[in-house]
């Protein structure tokens, strides 16, 4: 005589279907952005959007206190200026959530925030055939953000153009 060992139902799980990255970022990045008091992460990574090009290129946000207090390290006298603009900040910012995610703005004097790379200074992608090109374009097509499409086209020309190993 043969027993069978039954599973309960709870115990049986269907499996779990592949998601795209852009459904994943958020929960991947969110551990990172919590230890630096960043809860809403979108201030960082939106700052210059948010602040606009101007204010972004001598200020950065470093910490989301719980209390709204959003800490914003500024170089040189630019603290001056971005508090006659805490008004509006507040309300972009607001804008951005559809909620006050920030009540108040705390200046904090820095040094210069590491400038981003010239175009020159960046690395230039690997050249990849064609056909290659075309299967990284037609992955990457359907995400509907142009900053993460252009990344993840990057991702993909840089892993084609590696040496194939056996």
């Amino acid at each position: 005589m043969v027993r069978t060992l039954r599973l309960p139902a709870s115990a049986m799980r269907k499996p779990r279907q592949a998601q795209p990255l852009a459904a994943l970022i958020g929960k991947i990045t969110a551990k990172s952005f919590e230890s630096r008091g960043l809860v809403a992460a979108g201030i960082a990574t939106e700052w210059p959007a948010i602040v606009g090009e101007a204010v972004a290129a001598s200020s950065w946000p470093e910490r989301l206190g719980r209390d709204g207090t959003l800490r914003v390290c500024v170089s040189g006298p630019v603290a001056v200026e971005l508090q006659h603009l805490e008004p509006q900040i507040l309300e972009r910012i607001a804008a951005f959530y559809g909620y006050r995610a920030v009540t108040r703005i705390a200046y904090v004097n820095r040094a210069p925030a590491p400038e981003p790379a010239r175009d020159s200074e960046r690395r230039t992608l690997p050249k990849i055939d064609s056909e290659s090109a075309a299967r990284v374009e037609t992955a990457v097509d359907s995400t509907q953000d142009h900053r993460l499409r252009s990344a993840l086209a990057a991702l993909g020309r840089v892993v084609l153009a590696r040496p194939q190993t056996k």
